[in-house]
């Protein structure tokens, strides 16, 4: 969940180096050991992140420096950036839920009560990504999806709409892993938001566009799990709808123009000059705006393409 964070450390350090195959670049890192209160566990350092983890598994920890850069690289393809680190991003990733429970009380007390409705996952605030461990794959899943947020705080600030932000994490949440476990991502088989859309599409339940647009990811969660699911499996086809290659995707340029323009004063601009010309009575959000500004004022005709796609997506057409 990409929300609007813890310090302990340290002994000794050593250089490492992550093994991979001919021709794949090796991932820098540095180890040290870290602990969470009577938890014991280490510091791994790369160029762009300092994870800090009370996991004890070493095939894990051998694959996360690769797994985490890899990541970067990804994001930057999607939103390149110029932004230079002052130090690598934290992340946290704990062995034990109840862990990851203390060290949210004390992170983010405020909103602890918020986050830890979320049964399976994480979250980034700050800057800071913290995340519990559950399954390999689900937690390296979990791992790709709020590095996006994180990613897209760091380099493109928070004005970004809700629908758009968790829209690109629940893109980078399925991949392959290759020999070397760098992930190569498959964003149209993601099968846990494709089983909910699904769902939502058959049993008549897609949340309309205007409410999608409108959403803050903070309010969905709160809400029963039906919703939750579909927000999210809806804000995930919304993206690989504009994303899409195809050269009949009309939106496809405007969609590309936001992707350039993220976060920046110009998006802000255009945007308020919608929210200025509304003549609704105030019931356009920013999200909403940002959409209109970039992609379509038709909300109606774009719906109607959408569905459409989605019955292709799911292979529902009769």
């Amino acid at each position: 969940m990409g929300l609007p964070v813890a310090l302990w450390a340290l002994a000794f350090v050593y250089g490492c180096h992550g093994s991979g195959r001919s021709g794949l670049e090796t991932v820098a890192f540095t180890s040290e050991d870290w602990s969470f209160g009577r938890a014991e566990g280490v510091k791994l350092t790369t160029d762009h992140y300092a994870l800090h983890t009370t996991c004890s598994s070493k095939p894990l920890l051998d694959a996360m420096p690769g797994f985490l850069e890899s990541c970067w690289q990804a994001y930057a393809k999607v939103l390149p950036n110029e932004t230079t680190l002052d130090a690598p991003l934290r992340a946290y990733l704990f062995r034990k839920r109840w862990e990851w429970e203390r060290f949210t009380e004390k992170f983010a007390p405020s909103r602890s009560e918020v986050y830890k409705r979320i049964r399976s996952g994480g979250y980034s605030e700050r800057g800071v990504t913290v995340s519990h461990y559950s399954s390999r794959r689900a937690t390296l899943s979990v791992m790709a999806h709020e590095g996006l947020h994180q990613y897209i705080e760091v380099t493109r600030g928070r004005r970004v709409p809700a629908w758009l932000n968790e829209g690109l994490a629940c893109y980078f949440e399925a991949f392959d892993l290759d020999a070397n476990n760098r992930p190569v991502f498959q964003p149209t088989l993601n099968t846990l938001r494709r089983r909910s859309l699904r769902e939502a599409v058959v049993h008549h339940r897609l949340i309309p566009l205007k409410e999608i647009l409108s959403t803050h990811a903070g309010h969905a969660i709160q809400k029963r799990g039906n919703h939750v699911r579909s927000y999210y499996s809806q804000v995930w086809s919304l993206v690989l709808f504009l994303i899409r290659p195809d050269r009949d995707n009309s939106y496809g340029p405007g969609f590309t123009q936001l992707l350039d323009e993220l976060g920046t004063e110009a998006m802000d601009g255009r945007a308020r000059a919608w929210l200025a010309a509304d003549a609704s009575g105030g019931d356009m959000a920013y999200g909403e705006a940002v959409f209109r500004a970039y992609v379509t004022d038709d909300l109606e005709g774009f719906q109607a393409d959408y569905e459409a796609y989605l019955c292709k997506l799911l292979k529902l057409e009769s």
